[in-house]
């Protein structure tokens, strides 16, 4: 008998599938503690001097949860002492350090690789300074370990890039904003220990004595093995991290 029927496709099973076979998924799945918190009202963050000042417009919910310093400020208490409670000033601030800030806050990314082929990242490196710097004065320690992060991936290197180490305004405006035990501190010293060049000394008579004075204590420290050893950055880049 004629049977016209089309044969029937074999039906894979899970084991029977090999990894081959399997289609390519992006997967978004991430954990849920990095859900954004993106309910209730928003505040406004006014940042830099009365002359050259920007508003930002944050969720509350999101940026106390990452920030001490903008849940204290948010408490009913502190709140009323302002003329407008949902309103927070940062005239000492660097503008696009807090725009960076914001963009760390809903996207978990800090965008300063210059889009253009060969460009150096210099032209970004004092917001990367100034941002450490509201890090810390916003007490948020991850957006800091993040920066560092950056810190310590320009002065690595890759074999498509050159290594990038922090220029002495750098320098100074980390070590005028952070307090002495701050581990960025240690960074710099690391790079200017292992990698320095007197003409770095030469060419800024003005650096802070307190940084010359921790370069000067960690040469003496490891001068005779300084060829010898490895570049701390390139060890371990947690050693920078604050807990």
């Amino acid at each position: 008998m004629d049977d016209s029927r089309p044969l029937k496709r074999k039906r894979l099973t899970m084991d029977s599938m090999t990894e081959s076979q399997s289609s390519s998924i992006n997967d978004a799945r991430v954990g849920m503690s990095w859900r954004l918190k993106l309910d209730g009202k928003m505040i406004e963050v006014v940042v830099g001097s009365e002359e050259d000042k920007e508003s930002f417009h944050v969720h509350e919910a999101l940026i106390c949860d990452r920030s001490e310093f903008f849940r204290n400020a948010m408490k009913p208490e502190w709140a009323s002492t302002r003329p407008a409670p949902r309103v927070i000033e940062l005239p000492d601030d660097d503008m696009a350090a807090f725009d960076l800030y914001v963009q760390w806050l809903y996207s978990k990314k800090l965008p300063i690789i210059p889009d253009e082929k060969g460009s150096s990242p210099y032209d970004e490196y004092q917001t990367l300074a100034h941002a450490y710097v509201l890090g810390e004065e916003l007490m948020d320690i991850d957006f800091k370990n993040a920066v560092m992060d950056s810190y310590v991936l320009y002065a690595r290197g890759s074999s498509q890039t050159k290594r990038y180490y922090p220029t002495n305004e750098d320098i100074r405006i980390l070590y005028e904003g952070t307090r002495e035990s701050s581990p960025i501190r240690q960074f710099l010293v690391d790079i200017w220990t292992y990698r320095g060049k007197h003409e770095w000394v030469k060419s800024d008579p003005d650096l802070p004595k307190d940084f010359l004075m921790d370069v000067t204590t960690a040469l003496l420290k490891v001068r005779t093995a300084l060829e010898t050893q490895s570049r701390p950055w390139k060890n371990s880049h947690e050693q920078y991290y604050e807990h």
